[in-house]
């Protein structure tokens, strides 16, 4: 199963966008969708059509709705599933709280949301879209409380678990309770991770947090790995990157990864290669000495000159549906690389990738100033 996009509230409610490949994919999904979760996607409707007044001739048509679901069904030897329940939003075709059948499809992309992930859903996920076996970067980022646990790939960053613990406040003379809470708090999130970062396939681990909570967690992860003599931990020691963040939430994790020290230390991950390349692209940009520029014509004069020495390109430019333009674009990268220059495809999932959309989803980088591209 392809996981497209996923998006999570503090609140624990979000969604997801996922694409079923085979039977298996859509046991996961079985086991997964829930009464009260709303899938949205795109089926087929009878819709009557109607004429000076008159209720005419039925059809069958093309619809994207978003439906509150109320009961699911799978047929293992069939390879079919159903989902049944009401529309949520309104439709022209398709009155608001009208009841649909709809069938999930292979191959076809739908929006999931639930009103609350747990740990058993966020496994489902991983498990069914193989995320450990494509990540490069572990990390994790907390406060007291609170733990996100995230496995990076080239192009998401995909929360495989979320540890919350309500932490007492320390009192005047007294923190035992508060210090006993934290403690199990530490402990549970680094037996969590012991469980989900395959240490010997990750390149680094990145542990962040506001204050010197990121380096209590590295120290207890380390001291249940001398413990329980867990070989494998103790010789990745190495590989752990600890940073600070203003918050133990996901944006954390954005703000952790943009720091210059962090970027050195991941500098073979990448997905921290990308983020230094942006930096760099936006630094050369603010010194105006014409060697960094964006926007397609521009890109395209400077490729056509061979001037490129390194071209920064989203994943949204590739996805159009226009295929002329989803060829230039192949062709510019081509290009680029014949010429002995480097191409960098960032995620649209990612907070750098966004940012280069921003900017037209095209940017270059040149091996010397060229002036006025922007001209005709």
């Amino acid at each position: 199963m392809k996981l497209v996009k996923q998006n999570f509230e503090k609140d624990a409610s979000g969604i997801v966008v996922l694409v079923p490949q085979d039977k298996e994919d859509l046991w996961a999904l079985y086991n997964l969708i829930q009464k009260a979760d709303e899938i949205e996607l795109t089926t087929v409707r009878n819709v009557k059509k109607s004429k000076d007044g008159k209720s005419g001739k039925t059809e069958r048509k093309v619809v994207k709705l978003r439906i509150a679901i109320e009961t699911v069904d799978f047929a293992s030897l069939d390879e079919s599933m159903r989902i049944r329940g009401q529309t949520v939003t309104p439709n022209d075709d398709v009155p608001l709280n009208s009841y649909h059948t709809a069938q999930i499809e292979y191959n076809h992309p739908f929006t999931l949301w639930k009103p609350d992930w747990d740990q058993v859903a966020y496994d489902i996920i991983a498990k069914a879209c193989q995320i450990g076996a494509k990540a490069e970067l572990g990390a994790v980022v907390l406060q007291e409380g609170v733990a996100h646990l995230c496995l990076i790939t080239e192009s998401m960053t995909v929360l495989v678990y979320k540890h919350e613990k309500a932490i007492p406040k320390k009192r005047r003379g007294d923190s035992s309770a508060h210090d006993k809470a934290m403690d199990r708090f530490l402990t549970v999130t680094a037996e969590t991770m012991a469980r989900h970062f395959d240490l010997q396939k990750l390149k680094a681990v990145l542990v962040a947090s506001p204050g010197f909570v990121a380096q209590s967690l590295y120290d207890k992860f380390f001291e249940l790995a001398v413990k329980q003599n867990d070989k494998a931990a103790m010789a990745a020691k190495l590989k752990f990157v600890i940073a600070h963040c203003s918050t133990g939430y996901l944006q954390g994790l954005e703000e952790a990864l943009k720091s210059p020290e962090v970027q050195k230390q991941l500098s073979d991950t990448k997905s921290a290669r990308a983020v230094m390349v942006l930096d760099e692209f936006f630094d050369v940009l603010n010194q105006d000495n014409g060697k960094a520029w964006y926007g397609d014509k521009e890109c395209a004069k400077a490729v056509e000159m061979g001037a490129v020495k390194t071209l920064l390109i989203t994943d949204t430019l590739f996805r159009s549906d226009d295929i002329p333009k989803r060829k230039h674009y192949i062709a510019l990268t081509e290009a680029v690389k014949v010429g002995g220059g480097e191409v960098f495809l960032f995620s649209s999932l990612h907070d750098s990738g966004e940012q280069l959309d921003q900017l037209t989803g095209i940017a270059c980088l040149l091996n010397y100033p060229v002036p006025d591209l922007d001209e005709e």
